[in-house]
């Protein structure tokens, strides 16, 4: 038996309103006798502001530190010799304060053909009070989760970049105090990925560049959060999208990108999901962004639009977003502002 099917067998109080959600919403997933839904997915919540900012478009988007995520083919052209950054992303904001995802990711040129990546993602949800019975004195349980990231790309010629990367998974969503066999789930995957990105059209008016990148990712061994050989699939992803830059002067830069995803596992309520971003690039130190994302099935009902700006002042850059749903169905990222840091460090490449 699933160890928060017998969560939910004993008596459970919560410090607020989210343990209860949490747990409705965790059990649900968990208790289901089939593999109707992938784990652990939080894998595919973008943990960056700026692609969150363009409708969650990332894998046929420009190179920035949090490349390895979306594609590690886009890695060799990183824009600087070396980047940090971190983020922070609130969870149903609405009704809760300690949910939330945090990532940390570094990124390095080796040299002019390959580069390197490394990560991590936490999703932490919160605090949640346990009790075996009404009496007796709570235990404070953390459900959390967490992604440990390696990444390699590197370019074959001008124009075509490939990368592929290994990530180590580990879901603690166990409960010892109600299942004595209850454990971390852990799991692998790999990404791999590759990135087109044409010459430069120069014309008068405005110079032009295509984009185009597909990546699959997330594709590894199953996952089990007991020993009773229940298996879940991860959330293994193909993505694929196509991008075009509008370069009317050396300060002003528009960018659009279209792409579609689809999970690759035998699942239920698969989608295919279509994703419409662009970002106006003002002498790499103002961004202004704009996207939409949309699902083909009204299961899983994901229809919202999205704002980001994003402002670089020397090695420091700082970018947000905000999400609006046009579902019908509550979004968790609703009313929440995204945030995500980044430092650059070395020689700065302009990949004209």
């Amino acid at each position: 038996m699933f160890v928060i099917c017998s969560f939910f067998k004993t008596y459970m109080k919560t410090k607020n309103i989210i343990g209860v959600l949490l747990a409705i919403s965790v059990g649900l997933s968990v208790c289901a006798q089939e593999n109707t839904t992938p784990a652990v997915p939080f894998l595919n919540i973008p943990i960056d502001a700026r692609a969150a900012g363009m409708g969650d478009t990332g894998v046929a988007t420009s190179s920035d530190v949090n490349a390895a995520r979306w594609n590690p083919a886009k890695l060799v052209w990183l824009g600087n010799s070396a980047e940090f950054g971190i983020a922070y992303t609130p969870y149903l904001a609405n009704i809760a304060d300690d949910v939330s995802l945090l990532g940390a990711n570094y990124a390095r040129r080796i040299n002019d053909e390959s580069a390197l990546a490394i990560g991590l993602t936490y999703f932490g949800l919160g605090e949640v009070e346990f009790r075996q019975t009404i009496d007796e004195p709570a235990q404070i349980v953390k459900p959390n989760e967490l992604a440990i990231d390696a990444a390699y790309g590197l370019q074959l010629n001008d124009q075509l970049s490939v990368g592929a990367g290994l990530r180590f998974i580990s879901s603690n969503l166990k409960l010892t105090e109600a299942v004595q066999d209850a454990r971390a789930a852990t799991a692998l995957a790999v990404d791999v990925g590759f990135y087109y990105r044409s010459d430069l059209n120069i014309r008068e008016g405005a110079d032009s560049r295509w984009r185009a990148g597909v990546s699959l990712s997330n594709f590894g061994t199953k996952i089990s959060y007991d020993l009773d050989g229940v298996e879940q699939y991860l959330p293994s992803t193909l993505r694929f999208g196509l991008g075009h830059d509008f370069i009317f002067d050396f300060d002003s830069t528009l960018s659009v990108t279209l792409e579609a995803n689809t999970l690759v596992v035998p699942v239920d309520n698969k989608a295919l999901g279509f994703a419409l971003g662009s970002e106006y690039n003002f002498r790499d130190d103002l961004f202004l962004r704009v996207g939409y994302y949309h699902d083909t099935t009204e299961i899983t009902n994901r229809k919202y639009a999205t704002v980001g700006a994003g402002a670089r002042k020397d090695n420091l850059k700082i970018d947000l977003s905000y999400l609006f749903s046009t579902s019908t169905v509550q979004n968790p990222f609703e009313n929440a502002l995204r945030i995500a840091l980044s430092f650059e460090f070395g020689d700065r490449y302009y990949n004209f």
